[in-house]
């Protein structure tokens, strides 16, 4: 895909950057965006030598939410909502570390869009809300995901009034991870995708999708799918290569 194009993957090593490229409407989502949405996705999922996906915004927001022209024109009904979410699960589900560096909005999808990432970057300045209800909507599996993150009592807080908090008030209640200056952003972006794929592959892959999954299953479910992956962690190359290191030390 090109910068033509809604939302597009861009490569750079084992690294890539999955971007939101409507600036000129601060990103909002139409079904341009979920179709390049999903195709980027695609081409993450079939690329094994992607290892983190930056997921931003052009331009000065990171998205605004669903573009509400669009909407009102009649254009997105329930076949959109069902294929917006269904790119927020492919998202969290990717095996390849997901980072979201937020700048400006992230607003309804926006911030669904930051949820389904694993680790999520900020600039001060950024603002986040689900603001849907607002527009007689239910926002989205924003409903599922949020509660997670920051508590029901806050999640019904934000869901029923639509309320928009800033990036200090987000970072407190654990709604975004890392509040940075923006001449910062990059960097501490670099920074913590070089730190979490300095650890093991095989063992951060299998972390993530038990992470992903506890919320989702009984204890005895997650018990067992945690022991499958032990085992498959205990026979990879990457803890043959850790035991070596720390025998040599030793």
């Amino acid at each position: 895909m090109t910068s033509t194009s809604a939302a597009y993957l861009e490569k750079h090593g084992n690294i890539a950057r999955l971007i939101l490229n409507r600036p000129e409407v601060l990103n909002a989502e139409n079904w341009q965006m979920a179709r390049d949405f999903h195709v980027a996705l695609s081409q993450v999922e079939e690329d094994g030598d992607i290892k983190a996906v930056v997921v931003t915004g052009a331009g000065r927001a990171f998205s605004s939410g669903i573009d509400r022209k669009a909407l009102a024109a009649g254009e997105l009904k329930g076949d959109w909502f069902r294929s917006f979410d269904e790119a927020m699960r492919r998202l969290e589900q990717l095996n390849a570390l997901t980072v979201a560096r937020i700048r400006g909005y992230a607003l309804g999808g926006g911030l669904q869009i930051a949820l389904a990432c694993d680790l999520r970057v900020s600039t001060p300045e950024a603002r986040f809300g689900l603001p849907a209800v607002l527009e007689a909507l239910i926002p989205g599996m924003g409903t599922y995901r949020l509660p997670r993150f920051i508590g029901l009592g806050r999640a019904r807080r934000m869901v029923l009034t639509g309320e928009l908090i800033g990036a200090e008030e987000a970072l407190r209640i654990g709604l975004i991870d890392w509040v940075v200056p923006e001449e910062k952003l990059d960097e501490k972006v670099q920074s913590v995708i070089a730190g979490v794929m300095s650890g093991s592959a095989t063992a951060r892959g299998y972390a993530k999708k038990l992470v992903t999954g506890s919320f989702e299953s009984t204890f005895d479910e997650a018990f067992a799918k945690y022991l499958q992956y032990q085992d498959e962690c205990l026979k990879s190359p990457d803890h043959v290569q850790a035991m070596t290191q720390f025998r040599k030390k030793k």
